[in-house]
Parts: structure tokens; sequence; C-alpha cells
């Protein structure tokens, strides 16, 4: 998708009908609109939204009023009015129009609930417009509202991918970018179909009644697993939100003069903590997995002597191993002579001595049994002892590292006392609202828990269930046919989410890949980024024995959140590959359109960014104020800009001081703000080059 241009016309402060051209050259990717705070960028950001899908961003005041004030102020009682927004674009080789409009008659100064028109078109090569039905769904395949947000970003939000709950927005983001919805759908709807089809079931006489109550207990065992997800999900919601809150209070903590050094120190107790942890619960797992290995040998105490003794008793009987092999015997009654010579006619003596010998005669399989048995419960007891002396292991570095956890515990509690006792209230205030986070950070964890083992529980009734439901004769052919579409409904299940999560880690993998590299571009620290597997943006620093979380600075979190929208682009751009085309996902050259991206960064980050940009995207809106960006954006940018436009601000007030009434560029100057102007609203001015 490229972006041509875009024409609004009465739009909330653009009076009239104002217009911008973008930038589409790859040498001068960039297009930049200046404008004062709250002089129209948000609106101009938000025209696209609104445009595209009819939404408005939640902190835009006032959502009903769209048709500029001053046009509905002037307009006489019962005079029909309009806004809208016109945005032309190419896609996949074609170039389409997309208007939205909203209609009203003037009645009153208040303007009523707006409900808009969308209407698309697509440009022939003769000029003429073909008019698109279901345009809603036609954009919505060409660039989806929910990727929306990382295309159109808003600065000011876009700092909230790198919180805990980012993560919800960055894993919806993969799930659209692969055209996984259908599939997702079809997993949480798959045991809907199930329960349908065995409420089909009819078994014979008597059994009925037991397959009406085994379904009776399902679906009551299916309603309270619902029940433990909602909370479950619940639960993790406000364990994010705890999660965050504790991140900010830690960096807090860091800013504190009087507490830093302290908070320092507990920040690498935590991580110790964590680590011996991990290896405690490393220690507990391979002593389960060693008991469920070789536990049966606590058991065997007195089994090798017994088998030893019954071997010995046949050894000295001359069982075994046996005197003659079978296979000797066998040989000389085939060849009817014994090996002195005498014959072995039928039904004499000789033949039949030789055939008694060969009933006693050894197989060679039970002599090699009987040779392994001896060797094998000889080493029983050695296996037994070492089994011994192991797990004897295992419970002395588990009691070491439960009493380092405590010692380390101990320690951290102490950090926190000391916190407390500071004479700072600020301090104290921090100290005390991190503990109340993290002990309702820990509650919401202990509820996770007891959902899943809950879950848990509920998952086996229901399968018993499932079972006993299966050993049920049913009535007839058709039954029998629905007993096996379930089988094959529950197997696509299983089949469908292994397949969701396997691509949906494909692409995080990749994403996770490309956030690195352009990192790694543009950062001005040695931190490393990741997109874990719970698709949550984190930034490590690698200085220390043991990678750490990296306190993140504003300027950090901006360049990672835009690192993470470039990755997302690019993924996008590739997954036009043929090789890539596994399921039908969003494929396509995307542009970005960025409002106030320079936000309270300092003059090194505004330089890392204004030189990271370009690169984000094959086009790159910005909307910035003169104040955000400063010279040393404007300098960077410089070689990139194909179009600027200035979004001059008009106020009715005179009392204004301090205004920047003129914006020099390129040498020329451009009208800003306009103080004492007959109207209140916004003006698009282009540029010259």
């Amino acid at each position: 998708m490229k972006l041509i241009s875009i024409e609004l016309e009465n739009f909330r402060p653009y009076q009239g009908t104002q217009k911008a051209n973008f930038a589409r050259d790859p040498e001068g990717n960039v297009t930049v609109l200046w404008g004062t705070n709250g002089g129209g960028k948000t609106t101009l950001l938000n025209a696209f939204t609104w445009a595209l899908y009819g939404v408005l961003s939640n902190d835009v005041e006032n959502q009903n009023q769209l048709i500029n004030i001053t046009i509905w102020n002037s307009a006489s009682e019962g005079t029909p009015l309009t806004a809208s927004v016109t945005i032309e674009f190419e896609h996949g080789g074609h170039f389409y129009i997309v208007k939205r409009s909203v209609y009203a008659s003037k009645r009153g100064g208040v303007q009523p609930r707006p409900k808009s028109e969308l209407q698309l078109w697509r440009r022939e090569s003769s000029g003429n417009l073909e008019t698109i039905l279901n345009p809603n769904g036609r954009l919505d395949q060409m660039l989806p509202k929910r990727l929306s947000s990382f295309f159109f970003v808003n600065g000011e939000r876009i700092e909230g991918l790198v919180k805990h709950e980012g993560g919800d927005d960055v894993r919806e983001a993969v799930k659209t970018l692969l055209g996984l919805e259908a599939m997702e759908r079809a997993v949480m709807h798959l045991p809907k179909v199930t329960q349908k089809l065995l409420r089909g079931l009819k078994a014979e006489g008597v059994a009925q009644q037991k397959l009406d109550h085994l379904l009776g207990e399902m679906e009551d065992a299916e309603r309270m697993i619902q029940e433990q997800q909602r909370r479950r999900n619940a639960a993790k919601k406000e364990k994010k939100h705890f999660d965050s809150e504790i991140e900010l209070l830690n960096l807090k903590m860091t800013q504190l003069a009087e507490a830093r050094e302290l908070h320092q120190n507990r920040y690498r107790l935590e991580d110790q903590l964590k680590r011996v942890q991990a290896a405690r619960r490393g220690q507990e797992e391979e002593r389960a997995r060693l008991v469920g290995i070789s536990g049966f040998l606590a058991f065997l105490p007195a089994l090798p002597g017994s088998i030893l003794a019954a071997c010995e008793e046949l050894r000295e009987r001359g069982e075994l191993p046996a005197p003659l092999k079978r296979a000797f015997i066998d040989d000389l009654i085939e060849r009817n002579e014994c090996i002195c010579g005498t014959p072995l006619d039928e039904g004499s003596s000789h033949r039949a001595a030789l055939e008694h010998w060969r009933a006693r005669a050894g197989l060679a399989e039970v002599e090699a049994a009987w040779n392994q048995l001896g060797g094998i419960v000889g080493s029983i007891d050695e296996q037994r002892l070492q089994m011994y002396d192991t797990l004897r292991g295992f419970g002395e570095r588990i009691a070491e590292a439960q009493e380092e956890e405590r010692h380390i515990e101990h320690g951290i509690d102490d950090i926190g006392s000391k916190l407390k006792s500071l004479p700072s209230e600020e301090v104290v205030e921090t100290e005390e609202n991190l503990e109340a986070a993290k002990l309702a950070r820990d509650e919401k964890v202990a509820a996770i828990g007891a959902a899943n083992a809950e879950i848990q529980r509920l998952e086996g009734i229901k399968e018993n269930l499932k079972n006993q439901i299966g050993k049920l004769e049913v009535r007839d052919a058709r039954s029998r046919r629905l007993k096996n579409r379930v089988v094959a409904v529950e197997d696509a299940g299983i089949a469908l989410a292994s397949i969701l999560e396997v691509l949906s880690q494909g692409v995080r993998r990749r994403l996770d890949a490309r956030i690195k590299e352009l990192y790694r571009l543009v950062s001005l620290k040695n931190y490393e980024p990741e997109l874990t597997p719970d698709f949550e943006l984190k930034l490590w620093d690698p200085s220390g024995s043991e990678r750490s979380l990296a306190p993140k600075s504003t300027g950090e979190n901006m360049l990672l959140s835009l690192a993470f929208v470039g990755s997302l682009i690019g993924e996008a751009r590739e997954a036009q590959s043929p090789d890539r085309a596994f399921v039908q996902g969003i494929g396509g050259d995307f542009p970005v359109v960025m409002d106030a991206v320079f936000g309270n960064l300092d003059d090194d980050y505004r330089q890392a960014v204004s030189d990271f940009l370009p690169r984000l995207a094959s086009q790159v809106v910005i909307l910035t104020s003169k104040a955000q960006a400063g010279e040393i954006v404007e300098q960077e940018l410089r070689p990139r800009l194909g179009k600027q436009y200035v979004i001059t601000t008009h106020t009715t007030k005179t009392d204004v001081s301090s205004a920047t009434e003129m914006l020099t560029l390129n040498g020329d100057a451009y009208r800003y703000q306009v103080i004492g102007s007959d109207r209140t609203g916004a003006e698009l001015t282009e540029v010259r080059n």
C-alpha cells in the first residue's frame, strides 16, 4: 500500500477543503507535517483510521463533533452540512479512492450522533472509477483494522507495546499478519461441534438414560471449564497490570538518589534468587524423572537373590545349561546316522533314545536368555544402590538451594526494611506501593495456578465421561457415524491447535530476529531486545555474568517499539513471497504514519529516531511540532524529505504570549500560528522545495 493523498472537507478543525500529497520516491520517502501541539496533528492521524475503519482513538474529545465547528455554528437552522475524508492510495498494482462522509442538518448548537457513509472505488486504466461492493470487507482485507494501530501510530501510546499488557496486542498482530483468525476461531468452536454431535447419539434401551446422564455431566464440566478459563484470563490480565506497575515503581526507585544503591542491591539479589530457584526446579525435575524411570528398584530387594537361587537349582539338576543342543540332535536324525555310525532307522531303539534326548535339549533362545538373565539380575543390587546415592545427591542439592533461597529472601526483606526506614517520604511511599503491588501480583499468580489445576481436573473428568460414552452401544448407523465424526473433530482440533502454535512461534522468531537487527542500528546502549515466546517485548542488559532486564528510559522504549513496528512492516513485505503462502496472511509494502514520535526524547535519541525512521518503511509520514523535533530532526531527515506541509493553527484568542507565529523551512517563512484569527481551526500549506 502506498498513500497518494488525503483530502479533508470540513473535518473537525479543517475548514473547507484541505489536501496533502505524500512522498513516494524511494530516495525521498518521508513526508513531514509540522504543527503545534493541539493544532490538528492528532486529528490528521485519526482522519486515516476514520476514513478506513470509521473509528477515532479514545483520546479524541467530542467524537460526535465531526463537522467543522465554525461551519456548524455559522450555518442557518435546517442547513444540510457534510464532512468527509478522502484517501487515494495504491495497493497490489491498482489505484483506489476511499471516501467516508457524514451528513447532518443544523439543529441547534450540538451536532447529532453521526452515521457515516463509506465509498470505495478502483481507478481503471481508462481513468474510470469502478465502485467496489462491500468496501468495509475489502479494506479490511488490504489492511486489517487489528493491524492499523501499528501503521497509524500515536507516539505517545506506542510505548504501551513494551509493557506487559502490550503482549496481547503483539500476539493479535502476529495472528492477523499470518491470517490465522479463522484457524483460531476453529480451535475455539470445535468443542461446541463435539457437544452438538454427541447430543445426536441414540443408545439401546436403558443405555439411553445413562447416555443422557453422561452428556449432562459432560456439558456441566464444559461450562465449569469455561468459567475457570474466564477466571484465569481475568487473573492474567490483572497480573500484567501489576507487572507493569511493579516495573514503573522499580524504575522510580532507581531514580531516587536515597534509594538507588539499596534498590540496585535488591535487583541483584532478586536476579540471583531467580537463578537459584530455576536451578532448584531443575534438580526437582531430574529427581522426578529418575524416580519415574528407576523407582521400581526400591521394591526389589529380595528378588535378585530368589532368581539366582532358582537358576542355581536348574544348573545343579543339569537342566540349564542343557547338556546337548537341539540343533545338533536334529541334524543326526535328519541324516539317519549317529556320530558313531549306528543307523537311526524309524522305530529303532537307537532313534527313540535320541528323540528322548531331543526333548531335554536346550533351545538357543532359552540358553541366551538364561545367560542374559544372570547378568541383569546380578546388577540390580548395584543399580538400586546407585539410584539411592543419586537421590541423596538430589536431596542435598535441593536442600542447599532452599537454604540459599531463604538466605537471599532474608536479604531482600532486609533491604525493604531499610528502604522504609529512610527519612525520604517519597522512598517510603514508593516502597510500600511496591510491596502492595507485589503482594497483589502474587495473589493473581496463585489464582492462575488454582484455575489451571481446576481446569486440568475438569478436563480429566470430561475425558473419562467421553470414554464412558464411547463404550455405550449405540442404536443405529447414524449414531455410529456421529461417534466417528466426534473422533475426527477432536483430532482436527488437536492438529489445528498445533499448527496455530507452530506458525505463531515461527513468525515470532522471525520478528525477533528483525527487531534485534533494527535495534542494533539505532541503539545508543549495548542492550539486547527480545520478543519472548509469550509475545512480550523485553530489553536485556548483557553486561553482567548473567543478563538482566535493562532499566528502560523513554528513548529506549520508543526505539524498541519502533523496532517492532519496523519488523512487522518487513514481515508483511516478505509475506508476499510465494513460498510463504501456507495460509493466506496479510502481505504488502505498507506505509507508516506517526504522530508525536519524538515526544520527550533528548537530542541524542531524537537524532537516532530521525535517522531510523526513513528505514522503517518504504513510505513514512511524520506529524510533529517544531518544539518536539527541533533542528536536529530537520537536519537528519533533510536528505530523505520528499514532501513537507505546515499545519497552520488559527485561534480567535488575542492574549496569547510566546506564540511562534512563523516557521522557516527551506529558507521560506510560513504561518505557524495565527493569533486573533476570524476562526478556530487548522489549515494545510505545502512547503516549497
